[in-house]
């Protein structure tokens, strides 16, 4: 398998555009390479199912395709997202002396991209990567209840409701009744479902699309989240959360 691995990052590799837009034959591929013809055919097949490659139905011949730059907009977008967050994340973590995390979603989960650390003793720190269903915690929950409803849906079949990995009880019904309240008064809070004694804070990012890309998350012991300070932090990570969508070309209406 790894053979095969290597022989398409070759030919990815040699498609690479050097200033303008490159294609190439199959026959020209083969002998760059030093490939077997029908190989580079075999390979090239694959590709193209799965858009990384495109064929000109005249020339016959192939350059890269949309999937590529998919998945590298993906990755830009999470750079870029944690390049402009970081500032506003120190600056809210100074504001409530609290953890500050930053969110996104990957598939059915959400996972923790960058933090910014408490500067108390008792705080809440979890590792970067950290990966949970999008319905568990404020950080997750938040994005869950941005995304359009069909997504929203399909993602709630998805999940194995008899297998939950939270320390308190949670049904389909709750958290469908749940994401509605979330999603009219802008951000999520939970309390005891990742880590025991604990409370999250949860406000979605949104990107240039206008569709939510990830979330703004304040943490902490739960015997520091009284009511006043929920109130506060809520208010604190909207208004962060929304001077990072702005940042990244939301055009919606301010939640605050």
């Amino acid at each position: 398998m790894s053979g095969v691995i290597n022989k398409v990052v070759q030919i990815l590799d040699l498609l690479l555009p050097q200033g303008t837009e490159k294609d190439m034959s199959v026959t020209e591929i083969s002998k760059a390479l030093n490939m077997p013809i029908q190989s580079v055919h075999r390979l090239l097949s694959s590709l193209a199912e799965h858009g990384f490659v495109s064929q000109n139905e005249k020339t016959k011949r192939y350059k890269l395709g949309l999937s590529l730059m998919k998945y590298g907009f993906l990755m830009w977008d999470s750079l870029m997202l944690r390049t402009i967050a970081r500032p506003f994340m120190e600056e809210l973590s100074k504001c409530t002396k609290e953890t500050v995390y930053l969110s996104v979603r990957e598939s059915a989960e959400g996972i923790y991209i960058d933090s910014v650390d408490s500067p108390q003793v008792l705080k809440i720190s979890e590792p970067i990567g950290l990966r949970l269903p999008l319905f568990i915690g404020a950080s997750n929950r938040v994005i869950l209840a941005f995304l359009n409803s069909s997504l929203q849906k399909s993602l709630l079949d998805s999940f194995n409701w008899n297998d939950i990995p939270s320390l308190k009880p949670l049904t389909r019904q709750s958290i469908e009744q749940e994401l509605i309240t979330i999603k009219q008064q802008g951000y999520a809070i939970t309390t005891n479902e990742a880590t025991e004694g604990t409370t999250g804070i949860g406000a979605p990012i949104f990107s240039y699309e206008n569709t939510v890309i990830g979330s703004l998350n304040v943490a902490g012991p739960s015997i520091r989240f009284g009511e006043e300070n929920i109130e506060k932090y809520s208010n604190l990570a909207k208004k962060y959360a929304d001077l990072i969508s702005s940042e990244l070309g939301y055009r919606g209406h301010s939640r605050q």
